[in-house]
């Protein structure tokens, strides 16, 4: 099997499986106890948020632990704002972690804005300027694009909030950029930046949010004062050491593994140009984007349908966010400005460190017989 749907999850690490079962079954303990064993686990659980604090280029106490990606967004946009009311500004391509957060919070009388992008997913600076004003009270704007890759200036955009914006909190979901792309948060200028396990080899169900220094935040989650009293609950040793362990791992490498992938990414992109002209338009600009990404869409071939055929061969791809409702699948070409034919075509393609010129090469040769024989049916 060729697996290239790496921005929706990876393969654990096995070294985390042995973390996992060391915390989970051999050293079991509750880190919150007074026992010698229970003070080891607290020592492990601090350890692993140092891992992941010097991936992320601050300090230990910046980070607090979530059950996911998700729950760290949800976490920022709830616990973010100062004010009970005002404007809240988000990109139109947004994860729907973020996007029905911020709905939700509309809903309790916040202002929802939405920031338009180009056709590739960049948030278009001239018009997320002049969404600004004293009114906002947060800005959350994804670092790389879930969907097709495009890379934010996120320390640009933070700079312009700044200039304008009082009160304003600025988040980012680096969902798609932690361990993917060098940066340091400390550099970015962001208040709040989340994080997950499972896009990094780590397992599923842990995730982390950089919160940055002096910034208070209302607790999240209330209970026993775990996590520097924002999110009560037992920690989840076993899945914060493994996190620990893949982000240190990955984190190293993350130089490395950028410019292999640029290089597989220019790959594909030519191979696409190339092979099928302008029955596919590339959603993907390879001078602005993470490496992991392409997206693209077919002309009048149903990118579900592609899947499948692709399925058969032994290759596995994607079609966009996995956590897309039909509604974001509506949203996102909307964003994109995919048109006519183009609108239900689209494959997402995503690499890791293990992808190689072989797999692209498989994966264009079956995209080719792919195209011929579904373009038999192709929509109009």
């Amino acid at each position: 099997m060729i697996y290239l749907d790496n921005a929706a999850t990876t393969a654990m690490f096995p070294e985390c499986v042995d973390i996992i079962k060391k915390y989970a079954v051999d050293e079991y303990f509750n880190p919150s106890a007074l026992y010698a064993p229970a003070i080891t686990a607290a020592k492990a659980v601090n350890k692993a948020r140092g891992q992941l604090a010097k991936a992320l280029g601050c300090a230990a106490d910046n980070i607090v632990f979530t059950a996911s990606g998700s729950e760290a967004d949800n976490f920022a946009l709830v616990c973010g704002p100062r004010k009970k009311k005002g404007r809240i500004i988000i990109s139109a391509v947004e994860h729907a972690a973020v996007f029905n957060c911020a709905k939700a919070l509309a809903d309790k009388g916040y202002e929802f804005c939405v920031a338009p992008c180009d056709n590739y997913g960049r948030v278009n600076k001239e018009e997320f300027i002049k969404l600004l004003n004293d009114d906002v009270v947060l800005v959350s704007i994804m670092h790389v694009c879930n969907e097709t890759g495009a890379l934010n200036d996120i320390e640009q955009l933070c700079a312009e909030v700044r200039k304008r914006c009082k009160d304003a909190i600025f988040h980012s979901d680096g969902v798609q950029a932690f361990c993917k792309i060098p940066f340091s948060v400390k550099d970015l200028g962001v208040d709040l930046y989340s994080v997950s396990g499972h896009k990094i080899h780590a397992p599923k169900g842990i995730g982390a949010l950089y919160i940055r220094s002096g910034l208070n935040l209302q607790p999240f989650i209330h209970g026993g004062g775990q996590e520097r009293n924002l999110r009560s609950g037992t920690e989840n040793v076993a899945e914060i050491c493994a996190f620990g362990y893949a982000a240190e791992r990955m984190s190293a490498e993350t130089e490395n593994n950028f410019r292999k992938q640029k290089e597989l990414q220019k790959m594909l992109i030519d191979g696409l140009t190339e092979t099928f002209s302008d029955t596919v338009r590339i959603n993907t600009d390879i001078n602005q984007s993470g490496a992991h990404i392409v997206s693209f869409s077919f002309n009048g071939i149903r990118g579900e349908v592609m899947l499948h055929f692709l399925e058969s061969k032994g290759i596995i791809v994607g079609t966009g966010s996995a956590c897309s409702s039909k509604k974001a699948a509506e949203r996102i070409p909307n964003a994109l400005g995919l048109s006519g034919a183009f609108r239900e075509g689209t494959l997402r393609i995503s690499f890791n460190e293990t992808t190689s010129e072989e797999d692209i090469d498989a994966l264009l040769c079956a995209l080719k017989d792919g195209a011929k024989l579904l373009g038999k049916y192709r929509r109009v």
